[in-house]
């Protein structure tokens, strides 16, 4: 029997457990770290800040996953691993063997900023414990208890969504305290590498929702009424999402693996460059054969291949060679239920694009 072990439940994870549950290879002994039993599916999580779906919507069951594979599910996490001596190091004070191993245990926001920042900003990765705060944060608003003021850190195409989508929220609470929504960007242009028209058009989509713009700003001090600028505007915010970017697990750094930034560096069949027995996925992974941004898609379509390359080894057969798409749709809520949509440098904003994304993410979900 083949040990392999999946550490971390994310969005690589899940669609493998979903690829090997239907092919139940033989020779298997398959295990999934994970501490939590659920995966929140980043799809739909602007709808969900907009009040579109509820929370219970966002969930993956990872329980459900492992029964249909074979998996054995370990409640707990990863805390240190050793890829000479093949063994993960649990939170749970167990070590687990394995023959081999694949991460997926996503990121964390990259927070350039104060110590306060930190302490008062709500990092949007992980996507469960994000969802939970902001629903803590909207039912405060809704009692009085603090006025309808949020501010977004960063404004790619995340942070965008997500200050839209606040800023539909609050508005559709019908309360008398003006709603105020910020979008913060220390670099001198929205969607920063992004298209031009795409920025357009979002930058319109602001403009016409009322959320207020600061580029080329940091934050100099946070406390729990709002953020105060290095250009010294006061930014009233009782709810500060950070949609900053990402950095690695901290953990990862001892490893041993070969890395680029703190992200595992792996080859085109997903193994790691240094030790081939650790596979890499998702924001885990950086690709050094052709590197790709930190996108859910990536980390959807590698699914399939990770699934394949662990059937190939457990029938001791050559791997696969994952080949990211060169472009992909991108399809962006704004708020209310619009979407605009951009590829191969095109981009559109028309009726049924939203409905678009919502089928594309309900068919995901479905198969999940």
């Amino acid at each position: 029997m083949t040990r392999i072990l999946l550490i971390g439940g994310g969005h690589t994870h899940v669609v493998a457990l979903r690829h090997l549950g239907r092919h139940n290879p033989a020779g298997l002994d398959l295990h999934l770290v994970s501490p939590d039993l659920t995966t929140s599916y980043s799809g739909l999580l602007p709808g969900h800040i907009a009040g579109h779906w509820t929370r219970h919507a966002l969930e993956i069951p990872l329980p459900p996953l492992c029964r249909t594979a074979g998996a054995t599910l370990h409640p707990t996490r990863a805390i240190a691993l050793d890829p000479v001596a093949q063994t993960v190091d649990l939170a749970s004070g167990d070590t687990l063997s394995f023959d081999y191993a694949s991460l997926d245990i996503g990121a964390i926001a990259d927070v350039a900023g104060p110590d306060s920042l930190r302490k008062c900003g709500v990092p949007v990765k992980p996507l469960g414990p994000f969802a939970d705060r902001w629903s803590a944060f909207v039912s405060r608003v809704e009692t009085g208890e603090i006025p309808p003021h949020a501010a977004v850190l960063g404004a790619g195409t995340a942070g965008i969504e997500l200050a839209l989508s606040m800023k539909y929220r609050l508005d559709s609470l019908g309360l008398a305290p003006p709603v105020r929504v910020s979008l913060i960007e220390r670099g001198t242009d929205l969607l920063p590498g992004g298209n031009a028209s795409m920025r357009t058009q979002l930058e319109r989509e602001l403009k016409r929702a009322g959320v207020a713009i600061f580029t080329g700003e940091t934050v100099a001090d946070a406390d729990e009424s709002g953020l105060r600028l290095a250009s010294h505007e006061d930014v009233p915010a009782g709810f500060v999402a950070l949609a900053t970017g990402a950095r690695p697990q901290a953990w990862l750094a001892g490893t041993w693996l070969t890395l680029h930034d703190g992200f595992v560096s792996v080859g085109p069949t997903l193994q790691s460059v240094s030790h081939p027995r650790i596979f890499a996925c998702g924001d885990t992974a950086h690709l050094t054969f052709d590197p790709r941004p930190k996108a859910g898609v990536f980390a959807v379509r590698q699914g399939p291949v990770l699934a394949k390359q662990i059937i190939r080894l457990a029938a001791n057969q050559p791997l696969a060679r994952y080949h990211p798409q060169n472009d992909y749709l991108k399809l962006v809520s704004l708020g209310r239920r619009r979407a605009v949509a951009e590829k191969w440098g095109i981009t559109l904003n028309v009726p049924g694009l939203w409905a678009l994304k919502r089928h594309i993410d309900m068919k995901f979900m479905k198969n999940a």
